[in-house]
């Protein structure tokens, strides 16, 4: 057997997808969404630009709602073959850059969470015993992303459940990594300063995000000016 059948394949690079929705685009994919059973999980995802691994990975421990905090400390990937003894979807307890993070998450995410931890909740006690509470991966934890049996849904099938809401939607055709590029565009024309955004992403440096999600166009160029000028035009005002 070949020891490259045990590596991970080469993690996607963000710059290789970069399509990413306006903000109406966004608005008309949540309201679509809201009616899926697992609705907060697309909001995560909009609203974080949490990877898909990360948000298969995702813990009720590793949540904290009150504060609205999610600790990102563990992946669910899909190795690219089947490796004898190994399962085909595993957890890998680092992120990409091999570090945690903490990402933050808005009320209107916190309340979806809520309601989706109830919801599962209800699940669960339907199930009664049967319920998988390693989430069918051998690790026991409190998983989010569930299957109605406490099965961890498999990454390509939230993909998958992705692209349909996508086509139900309407809207322009984007994998789930580009809720990621989307998240990030939609953040920093919104005005979030860029380390925030870096951070939120879990890139390994700020330049990687800068090199990716910071387009010099004349609009900004002017907007610029227009700020600047605003301020100076402020402080140089006389008083009285």
């Amino acid at each position: 057997m070949s020891p490259a059948t045990a590596v991970d394949a080469p993690s996607r690079d963000d710059s290789v997808e970069r399509a990413a929705w306006t903000a109406d685009e966004v608005r008309t994919f949540l309201r679509i969404a809201d009616e899926d059973r697992i609705a907060a999980l697309w909001r995560v995802a909009l609203t974080t630009g949490m990877r898909r691994g990360e948000l298969c990975g995702m813990t009720w421990e590793a949540v904290d709602l009150d504060s609205g905090v999610i600790s990102v400390e563990r992946q669910v990937l899909v190795r690219p073959r089947s490796v004898p003894g190994e399962r085909r979807v595993y957890v890998r307890g680092t992120t990409k850059t091999r570090r945690s993070r903490h990402v933050r998450i808005d009320d209107a995410t916190a309340a979806a969470l809520r309601r989706w931890k109830a919801d599962q909740a209800a699940e669960r006690l339907a199930f009664g015993g049967a319920w998988k509470t390693d989430g069918g991966l051998g690790v026991g934890a409190s998983w989010v992303v569930t299957e109605p049996d406490g099965s961890v849904i498999h990454p390509d099938t939230v993909s998958a459940r992705w692209e349909d809401l996508v086509k139900l939607a309407g809207v322009c055709p984007i994998t789930i990594h580009g809720a990621r590029h989307s998240y990030a565009e939609l953040a920093l024309r919104a005005g979030v300063r860029l380390d925030v955004v870096s951070r939120q992403l879990g890139h390994a440096s700020i330049a990687t995000t800068a090199n990716f999600y910071t387009h010099d166009t004349d609009e900004a160029a002017a907007e610029a000016a227009a700020r600047l000028a605003a301020v100076l035009d402020g402080v140089s005002r006389p008083s009285g």
